[in-house]
């Protein structure tokens, strides 16, 4: 492209010096003549090109991997697969996770049957029977009085040994005792259990839910989902092996639509704009993109601004990592411009062109304005 000044006159003639005369004998001297090129000028709109490049990538894309760890039994996707949200990608052997399950599940209906006891109370036939012990205890503690009073008036007539008399009196405290605690027993079944209890045992069965619902979720994990429409863009693992939580086991990329971040010289970002269509080439084929994204700063170490375009590929023909040049043409600033080699500088202000002026050459002095490569 030819480079020219921006002056600030109008001309219509332009005159440029292309050779010079063949010099004469030393002998005769003659005057010098330079031919010369009358070339029109007028008001331009400067234009440039700006060529760009970047690497295409899914719009979105996702790398997938298990929650828990555990052995690889089944990967059922492939490279170019399309998946949806939710789709099993790969399963994990789960038989140790369903036997923890299992064993939660037995301590929910533990922990049930043990609240549904303490809240219930007892049944009757266990209350018909603590009635019974309290009325057993009193008829014995009764037979026992009655032959307490029997010894203790022969001890002291003193017909029978201390012995004995401590043994009717040992007797006697017993069954006192006993009679204490069928009253305690049956106040128990009949009251209920206490609040604490009830409490203790409501916090049990709860504890126990939650543990069940931590064993399913994990049990869960172990099918692997993808997160996103889209396709397999890379299977990472094979079936068999051992995995960890957080390995990569595949890679899914939106790739109906791909997109490319081209590094803008913050000089140009002004005119770029989100919404505006900017044309890609991929060798030789070309589609339109959008700007769907400027970025809020600059690269520090190439001086560049990110600006996100996004393309459509429904036919999956494009493919990410692949190197797509990008160009938008940049209107400058409008006014005269004329070649390079027409304006003749010896300074800041001693800048001049020479219009041709009825077949003569007049210096004329001009502005200079900026410089620009363009046809």
């Amino acid at each position: 492209m030819k480079r020219k000044w921006l002056v600030s006159v109008m001309m219509m003639g332009l005159l440029t010096t292309t050779a010079c005369s063949e010099q004469q004998p030393a002998a005769a001297p003659e005057k010098e003549v330079k031919q010369v090129v009358v070339a029109a000028v007028k008001k331009e709109q400067a234009e440039t090109v700006s060529e760009l490049s970047g690497t295409l990538e899914p719009l979105e894309e996702a790398v997938v991997s298990f929650e828990v760890g555990g052995q690889l039994v089944e990967m059922a996707k492939n490279e170019g697969d399309k998946v949806k949200a939710g789709d099993v990608l790969a399963r994990l052997n789960a038989q140790d996770y369903s036997l923890q399950v299992a064993s939660s599940d037995a301590a929910v209906q533990q922990s049930a049957a043990n609240l549904s006891k303490v809240n219930n109370g007892a049944r009757e036939q266990e209350i018909a029977q603590a009635r019974l012990l309290v009325e057993k205890a009193t008829v014995a503690l009764q037979k026992m009085q009655d032959d307490f009073k029997r010894i203790e008036q022969l001890y002291q007539q003193k017909a029978i040994s201390q012995s004995e008399f401590e043994t009717a009196q040992n007797g006697l405290t017993l069954a006192q005792k006993d009679l204490q605690n069928a009253q305690q027993a049956y106040s128990l079944v009949t009251q209920g259990a206490r609040p604490e209890d009830k409490e203790l045992s409501r916090a049990t069965y709860n504890q126990a839910v939650i543990a069940k619902q931590v064993a399913a979720s994990t049990l869960a994990k172990t099918q692997l989902r993808s997160p996103i429409n889209g396709t397999i863009i890379a299977k990472l693992t094979s079936a068999g092996n051992l995995v960890g939580s957080g390995t990569p086991v595949y890679k899914v990329g939106n790739i109906d639509t791909l997109k490319v971040v081209l590094p803008v010289p913050d000089r140009e970002i002004s005119v770029w704009k989100e919404g505006e269509t900017i044309s890609l080439d991929l060798y030789g084929q070309k589609r339109d993109g959008k700007v769907t994204k400027i970025y809020p700063a600059t690269n520090q170490s190439t001086g560049t601004i990110g600006v996100e375009v996004q393309v459509a590929n429904s036919a999956h023909d494009w493919f990410a990592g692949q190197v797509v040049k990008a160009t938008k043409t940049i209107k400058g600033q409008a006014g005269v411009y004329v070649p390079v080699e027409a304006v003749i500088s010896r300074g800041k202000d001693d800048a001049h062109v020479f219009l041709n002026a009825g077949g003569k050459a007049v210096k004329t002095k001009v502005e200079i304005g900026q410089i620009s490569n363009f046809q």
